[in-house]
């Protein structure tokens, strides 16, 4: 009886939103927000322009020159943060060393005048503004110091950096570059030991600190078997979603116009348009998030708008498989008597989208909760572990209070092509329901196993058992109430997210965003409500079957 009469045990659904919602608050919420509410002495993220103010003030003491121009990025050691995530060692490490060489960064991206505009990086604190490191690329080999010069000017800047000159003497060697590397003995973190990498040149006759680079190199198999991972993921992402995800676009445009009798193609135009709209502004605010993933190459920003201008026209192909899966889906499951998604023009429908909406709430809270769980299995089962990735951190973000408009393009999308048009399809081939929800499930599940979660399959476990749940919702209550049980369920965590950033102005649209279905169910029911009389909903028998 998957039809839109089919009323939940609101009851039953309420006990259960409530307890997961406690559970969520619990497990997630509360320790993330632990030193907020009880003063565990972290320090406030400083502002991208004090940032970019200081590493300008650096670059004019270091080098004599005030900057044409300063960018700041938020900047990640990947490796050494999953590192310490493993093996549990990050409240050590931000007790011994986090104030000299901290996992995270701004990275401000300067230009000097006459300086042929090549680019130079400082590295400053997040939290207590200092520069704890920076790198201006030699322009020549002839103003590289000796040999001998350089390594004795590397031992004399690490001990006026407060290092034990012992601890450095007899572990010093040049790379490559000309830069000189230092391991200092007696500063280490599990088995990840503390090296520097200093360059120098000469300027006026006086030997200058060109680079200073301090950081913990984490042990050779852990980087190893996180590249291995990393492998392993853009394979199973780029063929097992990917590539599947383009013949599923394929089928969708087949089966709308096959199908076409039983739907219109003036269906689901305005779905496909909000995901395009919203997703286009995610592109371009995420530019500095994909600068910042390119490290220190010289002009990521405009590689980076090359990049996004590119993703848009890729956004324009992923909007018309968004249109043609609504399309195609409507079809096929009105021809089998489904009647998962209804029209406007069709009777009953605001009361459907505020029911859905409500219900949309409580399976948000559900997954939620459900989702809490099995990481925390898997994280005991696997020793699972995540790490940072600069492409999603709020702080490169262009306007960081649009960052949730992402979960209306993911629950619009994601629903429409793998629940709606690829369930529908394969219902129409198999006889198993069961089957014909988990090889779209599957393939969803596989378009999220590049996150910055290890072992990578730990996010293919997780998002099948979500994609099943979420798949039997849909069956059992229709397309609109997966949507929004989908879209509420990233609003949460994005909003949270948002608000952790701190000012009054981020934690009021945070909430504005996790309450924002409301409006929109609400204005969809009013607007309803003035068209009037409708002509009687029908179910199909075989709906009934």
């Amino acid at each position: 009886m998957n039809r839109i009469e089919v009323k939940p045990n609101w009851k039953l659904y309420s006990w259960l939103a409530a307890a997961s919602v406690i559970l969520y608050v619990l497990v997630q919420v509360l320790p993330a927000t632990a030193g907020a509410f009880f003063g565990t002495g972290a320090e406030q993220v400083i502002a991208k322009s004090e940032a970019e103010r200081r590493a300008a003030a650096f670059l004019t003491e270091q080098f004599g020159d005030t900057p044409q121009s300063v960018h700041a990025f938020h900047q990640s050691d990947k490796l050494l943060y999953g590192y310490l995530a493993k093996e549990k060692l990050s409240e050590d490490y931000a007790d011994r060393y986090d104030r000299e060489f901290p996992t995270d960064t701004y990275q401000v991206t300067s230009t000097l005048p006459g300086g042929n505009g090549e680019e130079l990086y400082v590295y400053v604190h997040m939290e207590n503004g200092s520069v704890v490191g920076w790198h201006k690329p030699h322009a020549t080999e002839a103003e590289l110091p000796e040999p001998e010069q350089r390594i004795a000017a590397a031992v004399d800047f690490a001990a006026s950096r407060g290092f034990d000159r012992d601890s450095v003497k007899a572990q010093k060697q040049l790379t490559r570059e000309g830069d000189v590397r230092l391991d200092v003995i007696g500063k280490a973190i599990g088995e990840a030991k503390l090296s520097l990498l200093i360059g120098t040149e000469l300027q006026g006759g006086r030997v200058i600190v060109t680079r200073y680079a301090p950081a913990f190199e984490v042990p050779a198999d852990y980087e190893a078997y996180v590249d291995e991972q990393d492998s392993l993921a853009s394979s199973l992402s780029l063929f097992g979603s990917t590539l599947m995800s383009l013949v599923l676009f394929i089928l969708a445009v087949i089966y709308a116009a096959l199908y076409r009798k039983h739907t219109s193609f003036a269906r689901g135009w305005l779905l496909a348009a909000i995901f395009l709209g919203f997703y286009l502004i995610n592109n371009f605010n995420m530019i500095d998030g994909l600068a910042a993933s390119f490290g220190e190459m010289e002009n990521a920003r405009t590689v980076a708008l090359v990049g996004m201008i590119v993703q848009s026209f890729i956004t324009v192909v992923m909007a018309a498989a968004v249109y043609f899966s609504l399309v195609g889906g409507d079809g096929l499951w009105r021809s089998m008597g489904w009647q998962l998604w209804p029209r406007s023009s069709e009777k009953g429908y605001g009361e459907h989208i505020w029911n859905s909406m409500k219900l949309g709430y409580m399976l948000a809270f559900i997954l939620l909760a459900v989702q809490t769980v099995i990481l925390l299995i898997l994280e005991n089962a696997t020793d699972a572990w995540s790490t940072t990735d600069v492409m999603q951190s709020p702080y490169n973000f262009a306007a960081p209070w649009l960052f949730p408009l992402l979960a209306w393009c993911a629950a619009i999308s994601e629903e429409a092509v793998f629940r709606f048009f690829a369930i529908g399809l394969l219902k129409k081939w198999l006889r198993s329901t069961f089957v014909a929800a988990l090889i779209p499930t599957v393939i969803w599940a596989l378009g999220h196993v590049t996150y910055a979660i290890y072992p990578s399959t730990t996010r293919l476990i997780e998002l099948t058992i979500l994609g099943l749940l979420f798949s039997y919702f849909f069956l059992r209550f229709g397309l609109a109430a997966v949507i929004f049980a989908h879209a509420i369920f990233d609003s949460i965590m994005m909003a949270i997210s948002l608000m952790f950033l701190g000012q009054p102005v981020n934690i009021v649209l945070g909430i504005v965003y996790i309450v924002l279905p409301v409006g929109i169910a609400a204005a969809l029911r009013r607007l309803d409500k003035r068209k009037g009389r409708k002509p009687p909903f029908t179910v199909p028998p075989s709906t009934l079957q």
